[in-house]
This record gives structure tokens, sequence and C-alpha cells, in this order.
């Protein structure tokens, strides 16, 4: 989507998880985004994930940690995961008020909701659902901060903003699972 807008004159960009490859040649700017800021994989992969990865021929061998990018570049490694849904969300904003005047494709792709559960401290304990829930509560409160921003600089009539999920909804815990927040 990302290719053919940009030959249309959109500005692209991809905030969030990418997850379609982590290599330089995969990553979001080599494939039609102007600007990403973004994890290459899920944050359940090792070593974010609370389990080890057992490789019988070596039970101590754990992938590297989770870097983030920002247009292709690596900017930290390990990622600050808790403090990324608050960076993804501004970044989100930002690149909306910078791209108010021209056609402008984002892809914003949140991490709160996939396991482990990432929260900012503000959003830890607001839930009667517990970690999950307060994930939840995160992405409404992104979705609301880029809908304002759509709705403050009067794009809403201009604007087509979808909604979906790459696994649906966690509807129990596995038994290895367990909440968890970071600080």
């Amino acid at each position: 989507i990302a290719e053919l807008l940009k030959t249309k004159g959109y500005a692209t960009s991809l905030i969030g998880k990418w997850h379609l490859g982590c290599q330089a040649q995969f990553l979001p700017n080599r494939h039609g985004f102007d600007h990403s800021f973004c994890i290459p994989y899920a944050n359940d992969h090792e070593p974010e994930s609370t389990s080890w990865i057992r490789i019988p021929e070596n039970k101590d061998w754990r992938p590297p940690p989770m870097p983030l990018y920002r247009n292709g570049e690596l900017v930290e490694e390990p990622a600050d995961l808790p403090s990324l849904p608050l960076r993804f969300t501004q970044e989100a904003v930002k690149f909306i008020k910078e791209h108010k005047d021209q056609p402008f494709f984002m892809h914003l792709s949140p991490i709160e909701t996939h396991t482990p559960w990432f929260v900012s401290p503000r959003f830890m304990g607001v839930s009667q659902r517990g970690a999950y829930g307060d994930a939840i509560e995160s992405l409404d409160w992104t979705i609301g901060q880029v809908l304002s921003t759509v709705y403050h600089l009067g794009l809403q009539d201009n604007t087509l903003v979808v909604f979906s999920s790459d696994n649906g909804p966690l509807t129990k815990l596995n038994p290895n699972t367990f909440e968890l927040y970071r600080k």
C-alpha cells in the first residue's frame, strides 16, 4: 500500500510493530515508507518475553535484544518497551501535524495489547481487567490522541481510519503466560 500511495504523492509512515522482516532489506523504508519508527517484530520475542527459548544443542541461546529503528537506523537496543506506547503515539501525532497539508498514509501498529503487556505507569492499575485491561486503556488513549489530532486539524472529512487486529483478542491465558508490567 505504501509503495502504491507513494507513487501518487502521499507521504508514508510506519509507526509501531513492523514484523515483516528484521534485516535491513526488509525494513519499512525499503518498502514504500518515507518515515518509520518501529520495532522489527512482536514484543514477545526474546529476551523481551518472560520465557526462555530452549534449543536442545544450546540451552542458553537467546536472540539479540529488541531493536528500535527510525528510518532504518538503530535508535536503541534494547528498546525501552514500556515507553514505546507513548513514544509511538507522540510520533503518530507529530507525523499527522507535519503532513496535514498533503495526502498522507500512516500505518500505526501499537504494541500494548500484544503479550507481554507493556504500558506506561500512567495506565498501570486503571482497569478492573488487570494488565490486559490497562493495555486496552492505553490503546484507547492512543486512538483518542490520533483521532483528536485529525479533528483538531480539520482533516476528518478527508481521512479514512481503518482498525484491524492481527491476532484477535486473548480469550484465555496460557498456563505459561502471566500478567506482566515492566518498569
